[in-house]
């Protein structure tokens, strides 16, 4: 079965020490198998730290370099950031040192890569969604980085491509959970992930509720359940305000609402419950209100609420064809000369980094990967960090530090923290989320079933996404089912009864306890099963594979059903988790109290500007 399936295909695989990986190694955008943060070189050292088993080495770390005016733990979007807002005000000749434990920079805004034939496709490993900028902070970052969200929006996507060959947003039921595998066209309001977003209908909705009516494999009693969720226009909270409502919906979870208000049957919360699009939350951690402002969930259209900007977001919203990597690669040729060879956004994406470049010792700004950080301590006259690696432990000093990096990392970073502080950092639990990329030769069979989505509620794979429709300069998106591509899946992470931290836990227990086999295994098995009718072949079909296993993929963000401060109105932990200590101050989305490109460029604005406060600018 195996074979059949294509396991056996000489198809870049893992992230082992082989020729393939070996010539790779100095362009981590082109390694496939295993990445994101989920690889044991980027998190081994930061375990060992966790499970304290440095303490005794750390006083014989070699001392390196100059001293330092800012050292910044942290090489991802935040910790570059900091990096060129620091030099905007202490000068382009002002000393930096960023560090960071993975082999690429970017953090979680990771660019995928794969060349076939010479044809080179790019995909998002991570975060992905840009949103016209909000504050200055924002702006500055945007205007380096060459990049205008509204005029992106306008002139580089084909807007309504998938639409206009007959494709569009599908569910796949499996044999597994429904007796036989079946492909329909979704009737529920298309997803912005298909560039298709529609707030109220697909053009042909009439259409695909009858045949889902007539077709899916769901007793009759949940087909009635989901129609009147999308079509009924019930006030399901008589005799509220609009203020009362929110109020509610604020305080009781999707699910309850579903089922206790609504009065669904269960297993309509199944089918539903993996469409927040990673979001880590089952339906029983997800408030109602979450449900229908955040994630556009069904139910609400007769409690006549405002329905918030797309997402809450507000203003244009754009989506590279690397994700939000175009953001720390623009701002690494910023910092570092002949980093980036480009004339600006136009032939930036089809231009590799060198990254042989990013920390010669003549660098004003030097960005050191592959190195972790094991402890940051307050010093006379500055701050002393020290790192692993290659197995060696190395001291800098500096004049100041940022630490840019996960706040439950902190913590053991510096034990010399007031307790209190370190308890509001350990307060942040990260959601997991798993990005899978899939090199195709190409698109043929999703055509053909006129699939450019596909939700699949009881599958591995939660979500499978068809590359987005985006050209950039000398970029062009897959134009013909004849081409390659690459889509991406998802997997919903969830344990529903747990508490919302024990289920991001959970999640990321199973995410490092699966191996690559069975993430390539299921994959294969699900393409084959929802797409073989039409022709696909995951022996034939598949070029490549990269697992993004981001075990601590995004921040914290709190929900009345878990966090009592919201209740009774005290402080947020964020706000005294980043409180600078020292000549140490702290960056990073985690900072802000939410997850979002645009607060971890904020964080490292206020960041930077805390360090003056503290003497530590230059």
């Amino acid at each position: 079965m195996d074979r059949a399936l294509g396991l056996a295909c000489d198809i870049p695989r893992e992230d082992r020490t082989d020729a393939r990986a070996e010539r790779a190694s100095n362009y981590p955008p082109s390694l496939t198998g295993m990445r994101g943060s989920g690889y044991e070189r980027a998190y081994c050292a930061g375990h060992a730290l966790r499970n304290g088993n440095l303490a005794e080495s750390l006083p014989q770390a070699e001392q390196v370099d100059q001293i330092y005016d800012l050292v910044i733990v942290g090489g991802g979007i935040s910790g570059l950031s900091a990096a060129w807002f620091y030099r905007r005000k202490h000068g382009r000749d002002a000393k930096i040192l960023v560090l960071d434990n993975h082999d690429d920079f970017g953090g979680h805004a990771k660019r995928n890569e794969f060349t076939h034939d010479g044809d080179t496709r790019l995909a998002n490993g991570g975060t992905f969604n840009l949103y016209s900028p909000q504050t200055e902070a924002q702006k500055l970052i945007f205007d380096v980085c060459d990049i205008d969200v509204e005029k992106l929006a306008e002139t580089t996507v084909t807007r309504r491509f998938y639409e206009s060959l007959g494709m569009g947003q599908t569910v796949f039921f499996d044999r597994k959970t429904f007796g036989r595998d079946m492909l329909l066209k979704d009737p529920a309001p298309w997803t912005d992930f298909t560039f298709l977003y529609d707030p109220t209908t697909p053009p042909d909705a009439s259409a695909r509720w009858s045949a889902f009516l007539r077709d899916a494999p769901l007793p009759e009693r949940i087909k009635k359940d989901l129609f009147r969720l999308y079509h009924d226009r019930k006030d399901y909270l008589p005799g509220l305000s609009p203020d009362e409502k929110v109020r509610k919906l604020a305080l009781m979870s999707y699910r309850d609402y579903l089922i206790e208000v609504v009065g669904c049957d269960p297993m309509v919360c199944t089918y539903l419950r993996d469409r927040s699009f990673g979001s880590g939350r089952g339906l029983d951690a997800t408030t109602a209100l979450a449900a229908f402002q955040r994630f556009g969930f069904p139910g609400f259209d007769g409690l006549d609420l405002p329905r918030p900007p797309h997402h809450g977001k507000g203003g244009a919203e754009y989506h590279f064809p690397e994700g939000n990597a175009t953001i720390p690669r623009m701002i690494v040729r910023d910092l570092v000369p002949n980093a980036l060879d480009c004339n600006g956004l136009s032939d930036a994406l089809l231009r590799r980094v060198r990254y042989d470049v990013l920390d010669r010792e003549d660098n004003a700004v030097r960005i050191r990967l592959n190195a972790t950080a094991v402890n940051v301590r307050n010093e006379s006259g500055g701050v002393a960090v020290t790192y692993i690696r290659d197995g060696g432990l190395f001291r800098v000093r500096a004049r100041s530090c940022i630490l840019a990096c996960w706040f439950h990392v902190i913590p053991y970073l510096c034990p010399d923290m007031a307790a209190e502080q370190r308890d509001a950092l350990h307060y942040n639990v990260h959601t997991p989320n798993l990005w899978v990329n899939v090199w195709l030769r190409n698109w043929q069979a999703f055509h053909k079933a006129g699939a450019c989505l596909m939700n699949a509620p009881g599958s591995y794979y939660a979500s499978i996404i068809l590359e987005p429709p985006v050209s950039v300069g000398g970029y062009q998106h897959s134009a013909s089912p004849d081409q390659p591509a690459h889509v991406s899946l998802l997997r919903g992470y969830g344990a529903p009864g747990l508490p919302i931290k024990d289920q991001f836990r959970a999640g990321r227990i199973d995410m490092y306890e699966t191996s690559f086999e069975t993430y390539e295994r299921e994959l294969r098995l699900q393409f084959n099963a929802a797409l073989g009718p039409y022709g696909f072949d995951a022996a034939k079909d598949i070029m490549g594979i990269t697992v993004n296993r981001w075990g601590h993929g995004y921040s914290y963000w709190y929900s009345p059903l878990y966090d009592d401060f919201l209740k009774t109105g005290g402080e947020p932990p964020h706000l005294r988790a980043r409180r600078k200590f020292g000549r140490i101050t702290i960056a990073n989305t985690d900072a802000g109290g939410t997850d979002s490109t645009a607060l971890a460029i904020d964080m490292a604005w206020r960041a930077v500007n805390e360090l003056d406060e503290t003497g530590g600018g230059k």
